[in-house]
């Protein structure tokens, strides 16, 4: 896991968390983690190889007290009890739907930590009808991809459409849908003219992203005036 993003991940968590790590690969977000005083940390990844990988990093740290290391699928096999975060970073959406489509072992679990790789519009809709609301996001730029990451409490706050389609504003995360503006505004440029619907098509999403954009600097610059 690159710097940018273990550094984003760990800002979204607190030492006073009780975490559980799924997929931790070699470890990372755990040691890192366990350096700023989180005391009770449970690593875990369906490879046996990573995680021999990240025990061996734990060693090397010398936070074997502070971090347990345990092969499981998803939350298959885990015992939740006693901790109250989930990390699960680095995988698509379809697999991380699976490993939360479980009641039971989210009962005790009040924040998710989320990176997934696509579909974040159907991931914002699955994690809100389990009952958790998104309290921030943001967007990182690593090697030409954008890495969007999430943070999710227990509560019942709905995101609206354009919200589970786009994320919730940040201003640090202008720079991404400018992008993404731009690439639509590509994208219509290239279809032909006679493909009348799906130039409208493109054109919407593009619209769309302008309008929350601007819509959303405005709400910024509104809340910055109050204080």
């Amino acid at each position: 896991m690159k710097q940018k993003r273990l550094d984003a991940i760990c800002a979204f968590l607190d030492p006073n968390d009780c975490i559980i790590d799924i997929g931790c690969d070699h470890a990372y977000v755990p040691i890192e983690m366990a350096k700023r005083g989180a005391k009770k940390i449970l690593a875990t990844d369906i490879h046996e190889k990573a995680l021999e990988i990240a025990k061996k990093n734990i060693q090397r740290e010398h936070l074997e007290k502070k971090i347990t290391c345990l092969v499981a699928d998803g939350l298959k096999k885990v015992d939740v009890n006693g901790y109250d975060t989930l990390v699960i970073a680095g995988m698509g959406t379809n697999t991380i739907k699976k490993i939360l489509n479980n009641p039971k072992k989210l009962q005790a679990i009040q924040k998710v930590i989320i990176q997934s790789n696509n579909d974040l519009k159907e991931l914002r809709q699955f994690l809100s009808s389990l009952r958790f609301q998104l309290i921030d996001e943001i967007v990182l730029l690593e090697k030409n991809h954008y890495y969007t990451i999430m943070k999710w409490k227990k509560g019942t706050s709905k995101l609206s459409k354009t919200e589970e389609e786009l994320g919730i504003w940040r201003q640090e995360n202008l720079e991404y849908y400018q992008v993404l503006e731009a690439k639509f505004l590509e994208i219509k440029q290239k279809i032909p003219l006679f493909h009348i619907k799906k130039r409208f098509q493109i054109w919407r999403k593009k619209t769309k992203i302008k309008t929350y954009i601007k819509k959303s600097q405005k709400k910024n610059r509104g809340m910055i005036g109050l204080l």
